[in-house]
């Protein structure tokens, strides 16, 4: 069979339900891709910078609280002042954080799978998933759509323990970078 290596890139950050002072209520919040630094002599604050969907206004999301200059890496102070697209993503994946400041976080987004196919001598099947960010997708979500079968095959399948995780964790966690799935001699029935 098959080492199938897939990268999850998300095509959006997730939005943020929480209270807006101009609506003067809940409302969905987007992430703006753009730092607010601000330096009180050598204290640092830095919050990611959300804009509300209906009129704009804008919410900080805190990353760092008076924090000395010394005592931030220089190549990450950088990329605060300068707006680093991948860094500021990295803080927008940060759902548990996010939850502890919003209402809710809308896990819900976007994605595309790329693909890389190796192939190897064995009779089973391996899918491997490399992620830049912390996201939210369950396992079995995103194994059924690869795999094209149902969930309650997906969970059949672990039963008869013809699934094997690496980690060992349940099949409805959140997929994590570099996890990897072993179809245990069902290849050949599964198409890819």
């Amino acid at each position: 069979m098959c080492l199938y290596n897939f990268e999850i890139i998300p095509q959006e950050t997730p939005n943020v339900i929480r209270n807006c002072g101009k609506c003067k209520r809940n409302t969905e919040f987007y992430c703006s891709e753009k730092f607010r630094v601000n330096s009180n002599q050598k204290l640092v604050d830095v919050w990611v910078i959300y804009n509300c969907t209906h009129c704009e206004g804008t919410w900080n999301f805190p990353i760092l609280s008076r924090v000395h200059v010394n005592n931030i890496n220089s190549d990450l102070y950088h990329k605060f002042i300068s707006n680093d697209k991948e860094t500021i993503w990295r803080y927008a994946f940060q759902s548990k954080l996010l939850r502890k400041q919003c209402h809710e976080v809308n896990t819900n987004i976007r994605y595309e799978l790329r693909e890389e196919k190796i192939d190897l001598k064995s009779n089973n099947l391996t899918i491997r998933f490399y992620c830049k960010y912390e996201l939210d997708l369950r396992i079995d979500k995103v194994l059924s759509e690869i795999l094209g079968i149902s969930r309650s095959n997906l969970k059949k399948l672990e039963l008869d323990e013809m699934i094997i995780l690496n980690p060992k964790i349940n099949i409805k966690k959140k997929i994590t970078h570099n996890l990897q799935i072993t179809v245990v001699g069902k290849g050949q029935k599964i198409k890819l």
